[in-house]
């Protein structure tokens, strides 16, 4: 079956979507915070840091993009900050970061000649300002306003994109970390009461951040090789979205119920228009429904958690790759179990699918498609040194991945985190283009 090249981003996004950690297992995240410097009777807050993130491609990828050799894949430096300040019922906060992709430079002062980038790897890698949550909220017994650029996170499922569709996603580099740290904030407003009802308006929706023409996980980069010139014409939503949540707790078990009506982060191909001087292709997103729920059970040493989900006017690629996406009504699911009855170790497991409810014989995709994962984690030396196991089966049976990492936090004020990602795809899978893709990635992190 061939599968259509812009169905290619499918693959990606699944991908990125599906590699989250429950941020609650059991409250066993430990956190450090210094109270050395802060000065409790005062209503500022701030915090600094300071990080260097280098990655390295050990392989050939097997199609070439900017990249056609083992090389180094980015050297970014981040400098995040962020100012809080609260009085009474009221709080402010502003947070961003400065960041820059040294590799171009690199390039241009001769110190790195791995490959060309192209001008928007260039544009993309160059210094840029990126905004973090930054807010303005009040809060007075039992209602709480929260209005600006905030991340809104609502599922929690690790393979596949269930009831988290609130927030963007980073999708410049899959598998490469965790859900949290790819969420991008939103411009939203959200009203809760009494911590159980959320209404949220997603003022202005946005798109997922994308890799730039040429990068090693481009979802365009075959097209690009079958075309001399593509010209990607992307279109925006303008339409708010909207979606309401309820929450409930019980003795050791946790639900919640959600309803939404959004644009999607993706995009679907709408016009492709193929000629002897190159293709323009327009890609617009969609106005999807959302009816889901999800639940949380604490037994002992195990944690059973569940998230079912009805997606109404979702659109997935024809085998045409010429022909308009289908609509589509799906049903997704997952069944998950956390164990940590061992002492210093954190076993993970889930399954989840994704189930088309009216496909139709000329759709690109597979009525029922499964996804499952799995993650070991195991803390040592006082909780500073985190060595970790993570393996996913993309929606679909479309390739997999396995990344290993250990997080070291050397002092209050620095720490290294190194891991190693491999991907894996049949001929057939929509992975394959970037089964070569494996990379080291090394990162530092300093405290100011």
């Amino acid at each position: 079956m061939n599968k259509a090249p812009a169905s290619l981003t499918v693959a990606t996004l699944s991908l990125l979507s599906s590699l989250a950690w429950p941020q609650d297992f059991f409250d066993s995240v430990a956190t450090q915070t210094s109270t050395d410097e802060l000065d409790l009777d005062s209503p500022w807050t701030h915090r600094i840091w300071l990080q260097q993130k280098t990655g390295y491609g050990w392989h050939t990828p097997s199609v070439a993009a900017s990249r056609d050799q083992a090389a180094l894949t980015r050297t970014e430096s981040q400098l995040f900050g962020e100012v809080g300040w609260r009085q009474n019922a009221w709080r402010l906060q502003a947070s961003g970061s400065l960041l820059h992709d040294w590799l171009p430079d690199l390039e241009n002062w001769g110190a790195f000649s791995g490959y060309d980038f192209t001008e928007q790897q260039n544009q993309q890698r160059r210094w840029r300002m990126q905004l973090a949550d930054t807010f303005v909220e009040w809060q007075d017994n039992d209602w709480w306003v929260k209005a600006g650029y905030q991340t809104l996170a609502w599922g929690e499922s690790e393979s596949l994109k269930i009831t988290d569709v609130l927030a963007r996603r980073d999708q410049r580099w899959p598998g490469q970390a965790d859900l949290e740290k790819l969420r991008l904030p939103v411009p939203a407003v959200q009203v809760t009461w009494n911590n159980q009802l959320d209404w949220v308006t997603l003022i202005h929706p946005l798109p997922d951040r994308m890799p730039a023409a040429g990068d090693e996980f481009d979802p365009y980069v075959e097209l690009r090789q079958q075309q001399s010139e593509l010209s990607l014409i992307q279109e925006h939503e303008t339409r708010p979205g909207f979606a309401i949540r309820w929450r409930q707790q019980w003795q050791g078990l946790d639900a919640q119920w959600m309803l939404a009506d959004v644009a999607s982060y993706e995009s679907e191909l709408t016009v492709f228009n193929s000629g002897p001087h190159g293709a323009n292709v327009h890609l617009s997103p969609w106005r999807q429904q959302v009816l889901g729920g999800s639940a949380q059970w604490v037994k002992g040493s195990w944690l059973l958690r569940t998230e079912q989900a009805l997606h109404n006017n979702v659109r997935v690629t024809q085998q045409n790759p010429q022909a308009p996406w289908q609509k589509t009504r799906q049903w997704r699911g997952m069944l998950g179990a956390d164990f940590n009855g061992i002492s210093d170790l954190l076993i993970s497991a889930e399954y989840s699918w994704l189930y088309i409810k009216n496909r139709i014989p000329t759709l690109g995709e597979q009525r029922y498609q499964p996804a499952a994962s799995g993650r070991i984690q195991y803390t040592l030396y006082n909780d500073r040194l985190t060595l970790e196991a993570y393996a996913q089966s993309i929606t679909g049976d479309e390739g997999s991945l396995i990344r290993l990492q250990a997080d070291w936090t050397v002092s209050d004020n620095f720490s290294v985190s190194l891991s190693a990602i491999e991907y894996d795809a049949q001929q057939a899978d929509l992975l394959h283009p970037y089964r070569h893709n494996d990379s080291l990635l090394l990162s530092m992190r300093w405290g100011l």
